[in-house]
């Protein structure tokens, strides 16, 4: 290998001027293919594929619509009139809906009197047992009596209108829980309904829901989709100013509209991407190459540095691009990654060039032991880092595999380039020295590391003392260690689209974080009746706290077995309790008692009538003519072409229930049977919790096998290899210590750090073994001498290595910033390690190793 590498060094030397042109050529091609790149912010496109849990929710949200809505809010100033802001979101209502991304707008739930006209004749299949028995208590003569008298104090006291025309067409209250089950039904708001519109019941917010006809996934229609509304609620914001006149007596404020929900989300998602993934590369690269001009006190180092990582950096991303690749949000931090990982090339080979060259070695002699003995180093280094990025690719965690195949390809076109683009570089800038008869500053500074090598070669058993206490405190620690398993923490802070949507929570007194219970029936009456047990199934979670409400598509159609119920109890009734004619003859008597006039409650009395006289059930084709019943059914209800589709909605009170189900969910579910399955957030992360374990111990111990068979076709001896393996195994304990202290949790992105650090550990060990074997047969002052200079480049590569990772510690997403924080405590504590353990144990041990 050595001869290979000397041979090619040699050629970029000669031919400096052709590598560095050829290279300009590739880059500026590179770059047009990476501008091409198309970026997915999608989440649950980081999960896995074919996984049961993964697909089920995935295919849930696609079939009911999910989490995919665009929220448009109105604000409320406090102590305004609502009228005219209700008119500002029904004409922007009226707007939005004319565009051609939208399908439809939801921003009135309807007058309550319209409601009731439309659902009261079937008011009695909603109701359960209880509920029908506490309305027909109702309608006893004495209890007509004391609701007239409420009625005419009700209808002489100052009141909106809407409640006046509330009271005329349901003067009996029997409407009450009729509104509350329809309330539930429109997606578990707390809203006024007194209004009309969606109000929150502080009356604060006005809401509307915009169903666009494409996917929050779909970034290009997201961002025409927001732009158009935007677009929309500037022209109704310029038409209330215009009608400033008219709107002035009732309100003062002009309203204030926000957007948020999944594709305000989404689009910002994918922005911060497009934004992270240059500003990483762009940060990573100016701090390491100021650290690289502090180290080495040379102008062209920024050079010998930026051009071969800049370089591979494009390289890397056009052959992704070339494949078609669509990166995800974990790629973000690849740049950041490579950058941190590969100018540790540059640095160790550099500072052995630097080295030979003060020892007083020509140019051309520095390059060759530049090149043939510590580029064999650089190779072992790179490959040994790639193969733990590339074991990524067992994984079904698909944007950890995307960032381990790009990060691993990435280390391995850095070698490439430092190993041709580097000695050109170093060709050009000595021909530059001669012309000018100066020669080149040769300095390196490793910030005391040298010093800090010998202190270990001097005083062995103190450095492993201070070692030994340290890996027992960290094994102390593992089991304080945490593990997050919210996925919610892969997203982003600071997006609009997500704080748009907490606030609408807080106002409407709900959340949008809900569970599922998904179920498939041959025929719809299987599936109602089914859905209608599984909903009656999860209220005992209501009342012992676990959950909110329940939401199922018997709001809307009762299940036929409890219609069935419903008509024989009515058919039985008629004759007692819900004798009607009884009921319309005490009512009219208690109106003439009370001195008001029947004529207006006719047509209240004849709604009761029809309630009281059903005799068919409720269907589908009954909710085919009413107003909006389509959209809300598509919530609940799904037809394929050999079953049908329901899901029941369940909502956790508060943030009880983020990373598990309630237990009573689990065995709500498998009572219910096989066509029954328990989907959402939380499901989800509880699954891949177990699956991320699973999988990151493969992909760790695939690492470790690799990166041993590696070392050990390198060194051709087992303790040897083992040798170098140890600030590995040191290191984990000293990085586990790190993490409790700082108060660092484990999570899905993180946790694989551990196989990335079986890289960058090993990479340093190697480096400093293979220059012990050049120099072993020194005297021990002279082997201290050139493990210093050696240390003092694995220190400089180590830092710039964390300057790199620290970038991601900036970063909006919380993963990244995790694997930030702990590639940094690993990079730290693997090169502290290598540079004092490693050395003081060779000392121990020199006269037994040789």
């Amino acid at each position: 290998m050595s001869d290979l590498l000397l041979r090619v060094a040699l050629f970029a030397e000669r031919h400096y001027r052709a590598v560095l042109i050829t290279t300009a050529i590739l880059v500026i091609a590179s770059t047009w293919l990476v501008s091409r790149m198309r970026f997915d912010p999608d989440i649950l496109g980081l999960l896995p594929k074919n996984d049961p849990a993964v697909e089920t929710f995935r295919e849930t949200l696609d079939e009911f619509g999910g989490l995919d809505v665009l929220l448009v809010v109105v604000r409320v100033p406090e102590g305004e009139v609502i009228d005219p802001y209700q008119q500002f979101v029904g004409a922007l209502g009226q707007e939005v809906e004319t565009l051609a991304e939208v399908d439809y707008a939801e921003y009135r739930i309807g007058e309550p009197a319209n409601l009731l006209r439309t659902f009261f004749p079937n008011a009695f299949f909603f109701l359960d047992a209880k509920e029908r028995e506490e309305v027909a208590a109702r309608l006893t003569p004495e209890r007509i009596d004391s609701r007239v008298a409420e009625l005419r104090q009700n209808l002489t006291t100052p009141q909106s209108l809407a409640l006046k025309e509330l009271l005329l067409l349901d003067p009996l209250g029997l409407s009450e829980v009729l509104l509350k089950r329809l309330e539930s039904g429109r997606g578990a708001l707390g809203v006024d309904w007194t209004s009309g519109y969606y109000l929150s019941k502080d009356r604060r917010l006005l809401l509307m829901l915009v169903r666009p006809k494409g996917a929050a996934q779909d970034i290009p229609f997201g961002r025409k989709l927001i732009a158009a509304v935007e677009e929309k609620i500037a022209k109704v914001q310029a038409d209330w100013r215009l009608q400033g006149d008219n709107l002035g007596e009732l309100a003062s404020t002009p309203p204030e509209v926000v957007l948020g929900g999944s594709y305000v989300t989404a689009v910002a998602d994918a922005d911060m991407i497009q934004e992270e993934v240059l500003g990483n590369s762009i940060l990573s690269t100016a701090f390491v190459l100021i650290f690289f001009y502090y180290a080495f006190r040379r102008p062209e180092l920024l050079l010998y540095a930026f051009v071969p990582l800049g370089s591979a950096m494009v390289f890397t991303f056009a052959i992704f691009a070339l494949t078609g690749d669509v990166l995800s949000s974990a790629t973000s931090g690849c740049a950041a990654m490579m950058v941190g990982l590969a100018d540790d090339f540059v640095i160790v080979t550099y500072g052995r060039y630097a080295d030979e060259r003060r020892r007083g070695s020509t140019a051309n002699e520095a390059l060759r032991l530049m090149t043939g003995t510590c580029g064999k180093a650089v190779v072992v280094g790179g490959v040994t880092t790639a193969v733990t990025f590339f074991s990524f690719a067992l994984t079904k965690f698909q944007g950890l595999r995307q960032m381990g195949l790009i990060t691993g390809t990435g280390i391995l076109v850095s070698v490439v380039c430092v190993l041709v683009i580097l000695p050109a570089l170093l060709a050009w800038t000595e021909a530059r020295h001669r012309k000018s008869a100066r020669p080149p500053l040769l300095v390196v500074r490793g910030l005391g590391a040298d010093h800090l090598v010998k202190w270990s070669w001097r005083n062995p058993k103190v450095a492993w003392a201070i070692g030994l206490a340290l890996m027992i405190a960290g094994a102390a620690a593992l089991p304080y260690l945490k593990f997050e398993s919210s996925i919610a923490n892969l997203r982003p802070d600071g997006n609009k689209g997500i704080e748009v949507q907490a606030e609408v929570s807080r106002h409407f007194g709900t959340n949008f974080r809900y569970m599922m219970l998904v179920i498939k029936g041959k025929t719809l009456e299987e599936t109602l009746d089914l859905a209608a047990e599984a909903s009656e199934g999860a209220m005992p979670m209501v009342e012992n706290g676990d959950l909110q409400r329940v939401d199922s598509i018997g709001t809307l159609l009762p299940a036929p077995k409890k219609q069935r119920e419903t008509l024989a109890w009515l058919a039985e009734q008629r004759a007692g309790k819900l004798d009607f004619e009884r009921i319309r003859a005490a009512f009219l008597a208690s109106l003439e008692k009370q001195g008001i006039r029947a004529d207006p409650f006719l047509p209240a009395i004849e709604l009761l009538g029809h309630a009281i006289n059903a005799e068919r059930p409720l269907s589908l084709a009954d909710l085919d003519g009413l107003e909006g019943a389509k959209r809300l059914l598509s919530r609940y209800l799904h037809q394929k072409e050999d079953h049908y589709k329901s899901v029941v909605y369940l909502y956790p009170e508060g943030d009880r229930w983020k990373s598990d189900p309630p237990p009573a969910a689990d065995v709500l579910a498998g009572r219910l049977g096989p066509n029954v399955q328990l989907t959402g957030v939380n499901t989800l992360s509880r699954s891949l919790r177990r699956q991320v374990w699973f999988d990151a111990a493969i992909a760790c111990i695939l690492g470790f096998t690799l990166v041993t068979l590696l070392l050990y076709l390198d060194f051709r001896e087992v303790r040897a290899t083992l040798l170098t393996l140890a600030p590995l195994a040191i290191g984990a304990l000293w990085i586990a210590l790190a993490m409790v202290l700082l108060g660092l949790d484990v999570n899905f992105m993180n946790i694989f750090v551990s196989t990335m650090i079986i890289g960058i550990g090993t990479d340093y060990a190697v480096h400093m073994l293979h220059r012990y074997r050049e120099v072993r047969d020194l005297e021990d002052n002279e082997v201290a001498e050139h493990l210093a200079e050696t240390g003092r480049s694995v220190a400089i590569a180590a830092l710039t290595t964390m300057i790199g990772f620290g970038s991601l510690s900036y970063s909006h997403y919380p993963g990244l910033r995790s694997i930030g924080y702990a590639s940094l405590l690993g990079a730290g504590c693997t090169a502290i390690i290598a540079i004092t353990l490693l050395p003081a144990y060779l000392k121990l041990v020199r006269h037994h190793l040789d």
